[in-house]
């Protein structure tokens, strides 16, 4: 019913837990695609005893990289799935979270792509934040060039509309926000409006925060015509100057984390215990058991 893409990439710190927050999903019906693009440290070798536990799960490795555009195309092609999720190698699935997207992808089959908010993790592992709660229902084409749309880690999409709508490998860095932005007039988004993802945010690499930037200016000029006045394009296009050169300076003296944490929700006491519980659960997971 689904499948799982995981793509990776010297990833030896994280890999396992994400791969065990998968095989202690409350929702069974699925498979697991490990995509290895080109793994110099020992990741590939904790894949590989993954395979060996769960016969739900395949590794691919031809050795070399490629990034992650080519790999999620991958997904697509190898998918046996009618629905495709992905995520990241350094993030984790909350217990119910296929379940519930499932849920509402089979009851509203008009949905084709449905994504989740998340709580945000820092790179020792302590949550953060939360992020994703935006009503998408007011949302309109517009506002797709303005804001992100959908939270990419969290996604599940029906196969056939992936296979339709390929990554382009042109965006770099931004290759979510060209494909919402290029299919928003043919799609359904959705969200469930509960945090059922962590995502893990380490320090802002500035020089990957510049090829965003840049990506972004690119979708403006391609797929922004019509929907935003030359104006209005004009202003989207000083922000992303001015946020790079922003970025630049936080990162000079070491301060980036400052402007990523501004966009995250706050969260009580007892939903950072709650994170932490879940992360400990599924540390803790032996699929040999």
């Amino acid at each position: 019913m689904l499948t799982i893409g995981l793509p990776f990439f010297n990833n030896e710190k994280t890999l396992a837990n994400a791969i065990r927050s998968v095989l202690i999903q409350t929702y069974k019906d699925w498979e697991l695609i490990l995509l290895d693009d080109g793994s110099t440290d020992q990741s590939y070798d904790i894949a590989l005893a993954f395979v060996r536990a769960d016969s739900r799960i395949r590794l691919i490795s031809d050795g070399q990289n490629k990034g992650l555009i080519y790999r999620l195309n991958q997904i697509i092609d190898f998918a046996k799935g009618d629905y495709i999720a992905r995520m990241d190698s350094d993030d984790m699935m909350m217990p119910d979270k296929l379940t519930r997207q499932m849920e509402m992808l089979e009851a509203d089959k008009n949905i084709d792509v449905i994504d989740t908010a998340a709580y945000i993790i820092n790179e020792k592992g302590e949550p953060t934040g939360m992020r994703g709660m935006t009503d998408l229902a007011s949302w309109d084409k517009k506002k797709t060039f303005k804001e992100v749309l959908l939270f990419h880690p969290t996604v599940i999409a029906k196969a056939s509309w992936y296979r339709k709508h390929k990554y382009n490998e042109n965006f770099v860095r931004s290759e979510d926000f060209e494909l919402w932005c290029r299919t928003f007039d043919n799609t359904v988004f959705a969200r469930v409006y509960e945090p059922l993802f962590i995502y893990r945010e380490g320090r802002v690499n500035v020089k990957n925060y510049s090829r965003s930037n840049k990506s972004y200016r690119k979708i403006l000029r391609i797929h922004s015509k019509g929907v935003l006045t030359p104006a209005e394009r004009g202003v989207e296009i000083i922000k992303s100057h001015f946020k790079t050169k922003l970025y630049h300076s936080f990162s000079f003296f070491n301060m980036q984390q400052l402007l990523t944490t501004k966009r995250n929700t706050a969260l009580t006491g007892e939903e950072k215990r709650r994170v932490r519980e879940v992360i400990e659960k599924i540390s803790r997971f032996d699929p040999r058991v």
